[in-house]
Formats: C-alpha cells, structure tokens, sequence
C-alpha cells in the first residue's frame, strides 16, 4: 500500500508545486505520470531478476534506492530533479507490486491463493484513493512547502520499513536451492530470461484478442481513477468549495467501494468453486471466474453516468461522492475476475499475461492526468463524464461475450500454436 498511495499522496499539493517551480500545472501533474510510468518500466527489469537472482536480491537494494529516492523528491530544488526521482521512486517501488505475485505463488499453493491474493489486490487499489485524503490534510495544514511534507510522510514510512525488509526470508525455490546445496541448477541464461520477460507479454498482448481487450478494459478503468485525482479537486473545488483536505476526503467514497470489493471477490470465488464442482471434466473452467464481472460492467459506467450529472452546486456534495462507492466496486470487482480469468486461460504463460496487463494499465494510469483537467473544463463536467460512460457501456459486453464464447477465440491463436511449438523443442531436447 506505501507504493500504490505514494503515486497520489503528493496530488493536493499539484497547484503549490507549480508555483513554488514556476511551471504548469500540466508539468507539475507530470509527477503523477511519471511515477506511474516508472511502475509500468520496473517489472521489465525486476521481474525476470527475481527469476535468476532471487525474490530477496531484488525486494532489498530496490527498497533502499526507493527510500533514497522518495528523498529526492522531498529536497528537489527543482521540477527536473523533481520529476527524474518520481520516476526513478515509482520504478524502484514496483517490485512490491509486481514480483510479489509471484512471492505469493512461492509461498501459497494455487488453491490457497485467493484469499491472500485478494487483499494484496484490494490493498493496490486502495492506496491511491487515500493518497490524496493524507496529502490533503498535510497541504492544507502544514505551513511553509507543505508540498513538500507529502514525500517527508512517505520517507518516514518507507525508512521505518527498511528493517522489515532486510529480515524479508528468500522464497524462490530455485533461489533457494541454490544457496543450500552451494550449487547452480540447470536454468534459461539471462539472455533468455530478459528476452522472454519484454516480448512475451507484448506477443501475448497483440496477438491474443482476449488478453488485449480484457487489458483496455481494466486500463480504461484504471486510468479513469488517476484521471479523478484532477476531476474531484476541479470539480468539489468549483460547486462546493472544498478546501483541499475536503477533497481529498471526497475520496473515501471510492476506497469504501474498494474495501466493499473483497466480500464480493469471496462470493465471486465460490461461484467459482461451484461450478468447478459441476463440471468435474474439465481440467479448467475460466470463464467460471465471469459470472459475477457481469453485473459490474453494468455499474462501472452507471457511476460515471452519476457522478457526471451530479457535478452542480444545487445537489448535495454526499450525492456525487456516494457514485465513487459504485465505481470503486465495480472497478475492483473487473480487475479481480477478468485478471483471474486470462491467468487461468493462459495458465502456462499466466506471469507474462498479467506483466502485459500491469504495462498497459500502468501507461494509462499515467497518460489520463494530463488530460483529465482539460477535459472538464473544455467539455464542462457533465459531458465530459458521459463521455468516459459512453465508452464504459461499450466495454459492457466484454464480460458477457467471453463467458459465453471465450473458448472459442482462444482455440487455434497465437498462444495455443506457441505451446505446442515449445512442446516439440522439449520433446527434441528430451530426444523423444
């Protein structure tokens, strides 16, 4: 949670930045963007480490260099050193987001996995909306730079982690291994790890229909939540006059939606298990993952349609605060089922689906910041809602249409022909 709050707890403080710089807003926003970015970059590097290296040789050195790092950007004298550490902090931070999925299956066996793995998630999604509620009381409060106070909150944080980290135990079986017998077991070289950790997920993300549309769909949403770090202050700020630690307490509304989330992933994963249970034939059931993302591709743009046409100083500020319950459930509720459901249908090469999800996620998170403001203000807010609901009642069907027909798009692409490709060489370096 430090990780995913530190990308928005600085986000009151965007107009204090500007001025103290001399800047726009737009390259002040800049700090948001990059961090994000910077979580989209790391796993590149970091996961495929964890692969040769270990899970502890990566979570221990990036850990520091992200303390160092969060330091910078407490002290930066300017918007360059500025932004160069918020982009070096959000790629140092995300191996705590990314390889820790795989930290999970090291430790957990696949049937166990989701209870943990659902509070890890709900976690991720909760830190960014109560970033700005932290950032905003500190703004508002804390005289001088308080801006600056935003990153010092977070050195302090990250600084009494340390410890924590350094006692981390190393959970890579290979790893492992490895460090008891005192020798190196038979793996991929390097080269081959690094070259398989880029181009597969890119493979993966263009030449699977599912994986891309189930990725645009959970990064449209996710990219709609950092666009809303500019909209609510722009929005509560011009109706109901909201200080900064009152917009950022508009936000409790979408982490209550979030929090809301993990019963309805319980319930999400007994339906789940049922009809596991009714189909003991098949060696996997995905799209038993669906039936509950259905209703919620129903309400995610249902929240946006609200929150659009309840932006006016006439209608009680409770009113649109209460549409980010919904869209924080609905959002959650999509990322859990529909991940869960390419993972499980491209089981083999589950890591590189996800890596190719967090990348693209992780670019839209970053790139709706820096229009969201003018969005609002070219479009006016209502229309400007409605067009980001529009495009959510067209990502509707996506649910519904691969739980019906997802077997069928999956059968004869890309992924099925790579694994028997992979099938023949094992077989021909077995000498079978």
């Amino acid at each position: 949670m430090t990780v995913s709050m530190g990308s928005s707890t600085f986000t009151s403080g965007i107009g204090y930045i500007a001025h103290d710089f001399d800047v726009s807003i737009l390259a002040a926003t800049l700090g948001l963007s990059l961090y994000v970015a910077g979580i989209s970059a790391g796993p590149l590097v970091f996961a495929p480490m964890s692969e040769v290296y270990g899970r502890r040789a990566v979570y221990v050195p990036t850990w520091a260099l992200f303390f160092l790092f969060q330091l910078g950007c407490s002290l930066a004298p300017n918007i360059e050193a500025f932004l160069i550490c918020r982009f070096l902090v959000g790629a140092f931070g995300s191996p705590v987001l990314t390889v820790a999925a795989g930290s999970f299956s090291d430790i957990w066996k696949t049937h166990e996995l989701g209870p943990p793995l659902g509070l890890f998630t709900m976690t991720a999604f909760l830190g960014p909306t109560l970033g700005p509620v932290i950032g905003g009381f500190i703004v508002e409060y804390m005289k001088g730079e308080s801006w600056r106070w935003c990153f010092w909150i977070q050195v302090i944080i990250t600084g009494a982690m340390i410890p924590a980290m350094l006692w981390l135990p190393e959970t890579y079986a290979a790893t492992i291994i490895e460090q008891k017998t005192g020798k190196p077991l038979r793996r991929k070289s390097k080269p081959e790890v690094f070259g398989t950790a880029i181009w597969r997920p890119l493979q993966l993300l263009f030449l699977e229909p599912i994986v891309l549309l189930v990725s645009l769909y959970i990064s449209f949403l996710f990219g709609i939540l950092y666009l809303f770090f500019g909209a609510y202050p722009y929005v509560f700020h011009k109706y109901h006059g909201f200080s900064p630690s009152q917009v950022g307490l508009s936000f409790l509304g979408i982490a209550l939606g979030v929090i809301l989330s993990l019963p309805t992933a319980g319930i999400a994963n007994k339906i789940y298990l049922r009809l596991r249970a009714e189909n003991p034939h098949r060696d996997t059931m995905a799209e038993a993952r669906l039936p509950v993302a259905i209703p919620a591709a129903t309400i995610a743009p249902v929240s946006l349609f609200w929150f659009a046409w309840t932006c006016s100083s006439k209608i009680h500020w409770i009113v649109p605060t209460i549409s980010g319950v919904l869209f924080g459930w609905s959002m959650v509720i999509l990322f859990i089922c529909q991940i869960s459901y390419i993972a499980e249908t491209f089981l083999v090469y589950s890591a590189s689906v996800i890596a190719a999800n967090t990348i693209m996620r992780s670019l839209f998170a970053a790139g709706f910041p820096l229009f969201g403001r003018n969005l609002y203000a070219v479009l006016g807010e209502k229309w400007a809602g409605s067009l980001l609901g529009f495009i959510a009642v067209a990502f509707m069907p996506v649910p519904w249409a691969f739980y019906k027909y997802g077997g069928r798009i999956v059968g004869g692409g890309w992924y099925e022909r790579d694994i028997e490709k992979q099938g023949e060489v094992r077989r021909a370096d077995e000498g079978v």
